[in-house]
């Protein structure tokens, strides 16, 4: 196990398990059985091509990128520690590109980056409550940016029917192959471009509730 770690942190294990990753989930992700619920038309997605801010709780994020429009850029947000750089590979696969940074190493310089892509015309993708939680808690930095940019935070929803919990922080979830799957993308959130802190507080709890709301809808439909 020490030596798998070790490995792990390395280049080449980075890439090699990085990879596999993607092999794996592709694989999971092709064999589901999906069906979109429709919370937001994925046309109105697919068909334009605006800047959008997604996100995607920390735990489903092992499907979430597999899911997210192939018709425009998008900027991964991850964290520059050893699995974040895994799950970087991973993404790269995907076609999209990724932003290093976290709330611990690196968080101002990501978000210029992050600000910086948007105004490249680019999209942006963020697990909210990550890298290291709380559990399904929406944190400032995602508020801040769609206030920032003026673009809408567009929450990407999923779940299976089969499927294993790790004893995670997150509880992050593992689907089962060949399980039938729901997902949705929700309607777009614009924050104001002036707001104080009160209501940045506000538009935070009600990112987070909405999130917690369409998660709910997708897990009952496959139940």
């Amino acid at each position: 196990m020490r030596t798998i770690k070790r490995f792990s942190k390395t280049s080449l294990g980075q890439k090699l398990i990085g990879f596999l990753f993607y092999l794996i989930t592709s694989l999971i992700c092709k064999s589901i059985k999906w069906q979109y619920l429709v919370e937001n038309e994925k046309e109105n997605i697919l068909k334009n091509d605006e800047e959008y801010i997604f996100c995607c709780w920390h735990n489903r994020l092992f499907l979430g990128p597999h899911l997210l429009p192939r018709n425009r850029i998008i900027n991964a947000l991850q964290s520059s520690h050893s699995d974040g750089m895994i799950t970087s590979i991973a993404f790269q696969y995907l076609g999209m590109k990724v932003i290093l940074g976290s709330s611990q190493k690196g968080g101002m310089q990501a978000f210029r980056k992050m600000v910086k892509s948007i105004q490249l015309g680019e999209s942006v993708a963020i697990t909210p409550d990550g890298p290291k939680g709380p559990k399904e808690t929406v944190k400032e930095g995602i508020i801040k940016l769609a206030q920032i940019t003026q673009k809408p935070i567009i929450p990407l929803v999923w779940s299976t029917k089969k499927y294993k919990t790790f004893n995670s922080w997150d509880n992050f979830i593992l689907p089962y192959p060949f399980s039938k799957g729901v997902y949705s993308f929700g309607k777009p959130i614009y924050v104001k471009k002036k707001i104080n802190e009160e209501e940045i507080e506000k538009a935070r709890k009600n990112l987070e509730n909405e999130i917690k709301r369409l998660t709910q809808l997708v897990i009952k439909k496959t139940n």
